[in-house]
């Protein structure tokens, strides 16, 4: 066996083997029933990072993904099929948005009987942010918001904002659905949907489609997600399949692209930390705005401050010289490896919501207003709670989290020995393996022990 597959071997099967063990959680929340000590099981997880570390140091000399592959073309048949079905696909979508909106105007004020809540919050928001590292950007594709800009075709100004608009736009959604105490309300939904639109076609006016790619909360955060995906779309618009994650050695940052990925981490880490027994026993009343506000906020700004030290380390364990050091440039080098992370925190705290929630907004969509009809026959559909047992819901948890802090190793010593020479590549990667290692193990005490 060569070096490289015994590397790669070692970085997928120590996680697997590490989910396997006996653990129990539930949700986001914290459980007191562990079968494993929490310590074993976070010590365990850490042990995973310094072992796939140091797997990667002796097998993985240099850099084997610089040059993103290209991956096979799509059969031509398979290709054009795919063509052939995307519009039909942008209706769909265009029209599961119109009866959304039309459900947070017009349906009933209750939120358990309206579908705009599970649209937005599971369908839209948990749904994409799943499925999009695995069938590619598929907000692109067939996102109702971009359907609706696509007659806009010339952008009047030259657009230079970079991701910095979309960062502001997805702490702004997850300030509406993590802290405003009224997030469901249907009517506080039609509002939030309303004034989005507004403001995203405005954009795509003055800046067209680059707004759209960058600017665009959600298709800039999606498009980001999706450079993992196995499938993508190359330069001709051909269809190609590759191995996942690689794409994000191409990932191309650009000004607001760390805020943008640190707003979708740290949002992730506030959900799970601010239902803690512990977060709340220090902050009190958790549904007071300004905490709410504060705590997200901070809990942003913490986790991107353990990653602004570390990034600050490389160039000087790397032997750079210190007229030369860009702390800017190595953050914005490096921040692609924490796509993995991003993605393992949203799977670790939402799967189980969207198992079981995704189920109500099936039955829902019969009856999309609350009134009292039954288009699908799926109204009387109720919640399955078989369909997943906690010993899974922890598995998953386990797994997912220290799976993407591996990956993340991975791709951070890929970029680091394409930058440095092997010795000082490893050196260099000890202060984010550090950070790494942290993530990991509060990740797990959020999840697992409340």
């Amino acid at each position: 066996m060569t070096r490289r597959r015994v590397a790669l071997a070692l970085s997928v099967a120590a996680p697997v083997l590490l989910s396997a063990q006996p653990a129990l959680a539930h949700g986001v929340g914290g459980r007191a029933d562990l079968p494993l000590p929490l310590n074993l099981v976070a010590y365990s997880a850490g042990g995973v990072l310094v072992v796939s570390f140091a797997a990667l140091a002796w097998l993985w000399p240099r850099t084997r993904w610089q040059q993103t592959p290209v991956g096979r073309p799509f059969p031509a048949w398979l290709d054009r099929v795919v063509r052939i079905g995307a519009w039909p696909a942008r209706l769909v979508a265009l029209a599961i948005f119109g009866v959304t909106a039309a459900a947070a105007y017009a349906g009933d004020t209750d939120i358990q009987r309206n579908f705009a809540p599970l649209a937005v919050y599971v369908v839209l928001w948990v749904g994409l942010f799943f499925f999009s590292p695995i069938l590619g950007n598929l907000w692109r594709a067939v996102g109702p918001i971009d359907t609706l800009a696509r007659p806009i075709r010339r952008e009047r100004k030259e657009y230079r904002l970079g991701h910095w608009p979309a960062a502001a736009f997805i702490f702004g959604f997850t300030w509406l659905e993590l802290v405003y105490p009224d997030a469901a309300e249907p009517r506080v939904l039609a509002l939030a949907m309303t004034s989005y639109v507004v403001v995203v076609l405005a954009g795509a006016a003055v800046w067209g489609r680059p707004w759209m790619r960058e600017g665009e909360g959600f298709g800039a955060l999606f498009g980001l997600l999706a450079a993992m995906a196995p499938v993508y779309r190359d330069e001709s618009g051909r269809f190609r399949i590759r191995a996942p994650l690689v794409g994000l050695t191409g990932m191309k940052t650009r000004p607001g692209t760390v805020a943008l990925v640190f707003t979708a981490l740290g949002s992730t880490t506030y959900d799970g930390l601010s239902r803690t027994a512990f977060y709340q026993s220090i902050v009190g009343d958790v549904s007071n705005l300004f905490i709410g506000t504060a705590g997200l906020a901070w809990t942003i700004a913490a986790v991107y401050a353990l990653y602004r030290v570390a990034v600050s380390m490389i160039p000087g364990l790397a032997g750079v010289a210190a007229e030369e050091r860009d702390t800017e440039a190595t953050a914005a080098a490096f921040v692609h490896s924490l796509m993995p992370i991003v993605l393992a925190y949203a799977v670790a705290h939402y799967f189980s919501l969207l198992v079981f929630e995704g189920q109500t907004a099936l039955a829902l969509a019969s009856d999309p207003l609350g009134r009292g009809w039954d288009l699908f026959g799926t109204a009387e559909w109720q919640i399955s709670y078989s369909a997943l047992s906690t010993r899974t819901i922890a598995y998953v948890q386990v797994g997912v989290v220290v799976l993407g802090h591996v990956a993340g190793v991975v791709l951070a010593h890929d970029r680091a020995v394409s930058r440095f020479p092997l010795k000082a590549a490893t050196r260099s990667q000890y202060p984010l393996l550090a950070v790494m290692v942290v993530y990991t193990v509060g990740a797990l005490v959020i999840l697992l022990g409340g």
